[in-house]
């Protein structure tokens, strides 16, 4: 008999646990936070399982949330048990101007980037003894900033010399002993290094109350090392298209453009980041909103139909259809799958090309995020990024970030202007590494 009870209590066990386990998961899908509208709504998660309620200043009517400013929507398992609160910011609706417009951009790195040592004839590298990684940033010699690889290279006398190195996030010093090339006559550190950029890309946004801007959504990084380029100086430029090269399976293709011989400044280029690059235009720029659509806030977003804006010919950037096929739960620059569905812009490129990268992407009458990876196996098929992330990560520019640029712009304002002239080119072109 007490068997039979103890299979029955496991029994009864097991089908509470089964009646439970999904409301379990779904607690852990819930999100940390909703941002929205001020006066919108926004569909949220539930079921009967995992009721929602909302505190003052929001309404629940079905799963469809509407608040005004801040809000608590509280999650009760079976009704009964609180098990996780959300904050809720509901915040006045904030127009931006879309871009889609093809820019070339180009970059001085804040110090010079190591992306390799060698050995000078018979003598070791004495970066490479001195402990130096290709990936490392040397952004001072003997207290003074680096302002390019030939500075670098100058400042080399054979006295021992002590570098300010940034490696994953953390500054150290190093004390170098250079070495006298016996094939030239050169001081050397005997290491390749990298100190510039330039490359085509896709504007995504102007805010035109302040003339702050986001592109590519996703970050320029060094070929060799993966190393995001810290921004010293850089400039954004009007980019004439000039031909685009279909993606294919197995081969993502490219627009290639030309903003070398007569180069129009419209921005700078002041932050490098995970999200893409931001700074400051010149103008609104050549839109097809002018007078700008309201920016989605994430909880907005939806699988569905879209459009995105690009420039893949000469006539300026066009809108074309695209499907958001779903939202992958990130915050970043995969946070959701997108497919062309254009036949024009299909029959055109392929798909995604690189160089599209920023473009940005329309949803419901509202800008809802950009371009930023093209998927080789079918170049239908991409990644975008929110546009709440791009522009958290655009104003993070801040008078720190400002203050730590503005060492490298004496030496190497207008260096870049006429450096435009090697490279026009996404991917991006990268500036053949120099001996040091």
């Amino acid at each position: 008999m007490r068997g039979i009870r103890r299979r029955l209590c496991a029994l009864l066990l097991s089908v509470a646990a089964l009646a439970v386990l999904p409301g379990v998961r779904a607690v852990a899908a819930l999100p940390e936070s909703i941002v929205m509208e001020a006066g919108g709504a926004v569909s949220v998660p539930g079921s009967a399982l995992l009721r929602a309620r909302v505190s003052e200043g929001a309404t629940l009517n079905g799963q469809r949330l509407t608040a005004e400013g801040a809000s608590t929507l509280t999650y009760d398992l079976l009704g009964l048990l609180p098990v996780k609160t959300v904050s809720v910011s509901a915040q006045p609706e904030r127009r931006l101007i879309p871009g889609g417009q093809s820019v070339g951009i180009a970059i001085d790195t804040r110090g010079v980037i190591v992306v390799g040592s060698s050995d000078l004839g018979a003598t070791p590298s004495p970066a490479r003894l001195a402990g130096l990684r290709s990936g490392d940033i040397i952004q001072r010699i003997n207290g003074k900033p680096v302002l390019s690889a030939k500075a670098l290279s100058a400042a080399l006398d054979g006295e021992t010399v002590t570098l300010d190195v940034l490696r994953d996030g953390r500054t150290m010093t190093r004390d170098v002993i250079p070495a006298l090339d016996g094939r030239d006559g050169v001081w050397r550190l005997g290491a390749w290094v990298r100190d510039s950029t330039a490359g085509v890309g896709t504007l995504t946004f102007i805010d035109p109350e302040t003339g702050l801007y986001g592109a590519l959504g996703h970050a320029i990084t060094d070929a060799d090392t993966s190393v995001t380029l810290p921004v010293g100086v850089g400039e954004l430029y009007d980019n004439r298209v000039v031909d685009v090269t279909p993606s294919k399976k197995g081969s993502p293709g490219e627009v290639t453009g030309d903003f070398v011989f007569d180069p129009q400044v419209i921005g700078t280029v002041e932050r490098n980041a995970p999200q893409g690059i931001f700074g400051h235009a010149e103008g609104d720029g050549d839109s097809l909103y002018p007078e700008g659509l309201p920016a989605a806030h994430r909880s907005e977003l939806r699988a569905g139909a879209a459009s995105l804006i690009t420039t893949v010919d000469g006539a300026g950037p066009a809108e074309y259809a695209c499907e958001i096929v779903r939202l992958t739960g990130e915050a970043g620059p995969r946070s959701m799958v997108i497919r062309i569905t254009d036949p024009v812009l299909l029959e055109r490129t392929g798909g995604i090309v690189q160089g599209m990268s920023g473009s940005p992407i329309l949803q419901d009458g509202r800008l809802v995020g950009a371009v930023t990876h093209v998927m080789i196996n079918d170049p239908a098929m991409g990644y975008g990024i929110d546009i709440d992330a791009m522009l958290r990560a655009a104003e993070d520019i801040d008078i720190k970030d400002a203050a730590a640029a503005s060492e490298y712009i004496p030496a190497t304002a207008g260096a870049v202007r006429s450096r435009s002239a090697s490279a026009g080119f996404f991917p991006f072109h990268f500036t053949p590494s120099a001996p040091s």
